[in-house]
């Protein structure tokens, strides 16, 4: 049985590109235009159902960045803030987040830090 598509990295003529196959038919796209099609099929995903969950699924192994760039600001628009998050594979994503949610995050993080600083207190 044949795969019907496969994806594949290639450098081609010294070129980084993605080589997308379906069937007989196969196209090569370059970093930018792979930028572009990774953001236009999240605002796909996005209008789809069943929706993303809520809450991540404890039995999907994610791909986990460790110590992303990160970047914050005031909303324009609303109280709160936006946090940009950067994936190296998946770009810069954006949330705006309203007070009540800052407010929750900051607990939470708050938390694992004192947790953190227990163990490292523990091991000094």
């Amino acid at each position: 049985m044949s795969r019907p598509m496969s994806i594949e990295r290639v450098n081609e003529y010294g070129q980084q590109a993605v080589r997308i196959a379906i069937d007989s038919n196969a196209v090569l796209v370059e970093v930018a235009e792979l930028d572009a099609l990774i953001e236009h099929l999240g605002v796909l995903r996005a209008a789809m159902r069943p929706e993303v969950p809520k809450e991540p699924l404890r039995t999907h192994q994610y791909v986990i960045e460790v110590d992303p760039c990160w970047h914050t600001e005031k909303h324009p628009l609303h109280e709160g803030a936006v946090m940009f998050l950067r994936h190296s594979g998946l770009g810069w994503a954006g949330f705006a987040l309203p007070t009540e949610s800052l407010a929750k995050l900051q607990q939470a993080l708050a938390q694992h830090l004192e947790a953190s600083q227990e163990v490292h207190g523990m091991l000094n």
